[in-house]
C-alpha cells in the first residue's frame, strides 16, 4: 500500500462521516416534520457546503504520483482542512429538533458568525494550501486566478460579521452560482 493509497484511505473515511453527517441532519430536519419552520437560506448553505466537500473530494483524484502533494506538510494541511471542514458541517444544519420544533432561519442567524467563521477558517487555510503548492509548480502559476479567488475570504469573513439578511441573501446566492459555473464549464 503507498503513502497515496493510505491518505485516500483516511481522507475518504473523513469526508464520508462529513457527508453522514450532513445527511443525518437533513433526515432529522424532515423527520421532525410540521415542527420545523423551513427556510431556503441555511439549506442553501448547506448545499453548498456539500459541493465544497465533493468538490474537495474530487480534487484528490489528480495528486495521485504527484510528489508535493504527498510530503509531510501537505498531508498535516489537509488533516487541518479536513478538521475545520468537519466542525463546520456539524455547525451548518441542527443536530437535533426539539419537540417544541425549530425555526431554520432563526438557527442560521444565531450561527452565522460561527459557521461563516469556520468556513472562513476553511478558505483561508485552502487559499494558503494551493498557494503553496502553486509555488512548487512554478510553470502552472496563474496570478488571476489566485486574485479571483481571494475574494472568497472576503465574502465568508463578512456573513461572518454581518447579520443583514439581504447580505447573506446575496453573497450565499453569488457563492453558489459561482461553485455551480465553475463546475459546469
Amino acid at each position: 500500500m503507498s503513502k497515496y493509497d493510505i491518505v485516500i484511505t483516511l481522507f475518504t473515511i473523513v469526508y464520508g462521516l462529513m457527508l453522514t453527517d450532513l445527511f443525518l441532519s437533513i433526515h432529522k430536519l424532515i423527520r421532525a416534520g410540521k415542527t420545523v419552520k423551513w427556510h431556503w437560506l441555511p439549506l442553501l448553505a448547506a448545499w453548498y457546503l456539500f459541493l465544497t466537500i465533493l468538490n474537495n473530494w474530487w480534487g484528490l483524484l489528480p495528486a495521485e504520483g504527484s510528489t508535493d502533494s504527498m510530503n509531510m506538510f501537505f498531508f498535516v494541511a489537509y488533516g487541518h482542512w479536513l478538521f475545520l471542514t468537519y466542525l463546520l458541517v456539524s455547525a451548518a444544519l441542527p443536530d437535533a429538533v426539539e419537540g417544541s420544533g425549530i425555526d431554520l432561519k432563526s438557527y442560521y442567524f444565531e450561527n452565522h458568525r460561527y459557521f461563516w467563521g469556520l468556513m472562513s477558517g476553511v478558505v483561508i487555510l485552502s487559499l494558503l494550501i494551493n498557494f503553496i503548492k502553486l509555488l512548487h509548480q512554478a510553470d502552472h502559476f496563474n496570478v488571476l486566478t489566485l486574485l479571483a479567488v481571494s475574494a472568497l475570504p472576503a465574502m465568508t469573513i463578512t456573513l461572518a460579521i454581518c447579520k443583514k439578511y439581504w447580505v447573506h441573501a446575496t453573497i450565499l446566492i453569488i457563492l453558489v452560482i459561482g461553485f455551480v459555473s465553475e463546475i459546469i464549464w
